[in-house]
């Protein structure tokens, strides 16, 4: 039996991504293991950008290796969880003493929706 195709359309990953303020960016730490770290989170016109602690592990990860990817996810049912992962590298567009805001540039996106499985 094939497998099902369970991933969002480039509109559906689009507009799960719009509603969502909160993601994971998981990075590479200067020794090389993976780091993950909570962001605020915004999208829009295509673009994800996310802003993180300016002087915590994700911001210095991205100062040493730009890779990252965001991953957003909702799992209110086993049914229905569904998520979307966007590959790519940090590009750093603003710092206000605080927090350093990055977009993500040279997107792959990856996504799935369990409520696309035929029961």
């Amino acid at each position: 039996m094939p497998r099902q195709r369970v991933a969002m359309s480039a509109d559906e990953a689009a507009a799960f991504l719009v509603a969502k303020r909160r993601a994971i960016v998981g990075t590479r730490a200067p020794d090389g293991a993976p780091d993950g770290e909570p962001a605020a989170l915004a999208c829009a016109g295509g673009e994800v950008r996310f802003s993180v602690p300016r002087d915590g592990p994700t911001a210095r990860n991205l100062r040493h290796d730009p890779r990252l990817v965001v991953s957003v996810e909702e799992f209110p049912s086993y049914a229905g969880i569904k998520g979307v992962a966007v590959h790519g590298r940090a590009v750093a567009i603003g710092d206000d003493g605080e927090r350093t805001s990055f977009r993500v540039a040279a997107p792959r996106v990856e996504s799935f929706d369990f409520a696309k499985v035929r029961r």
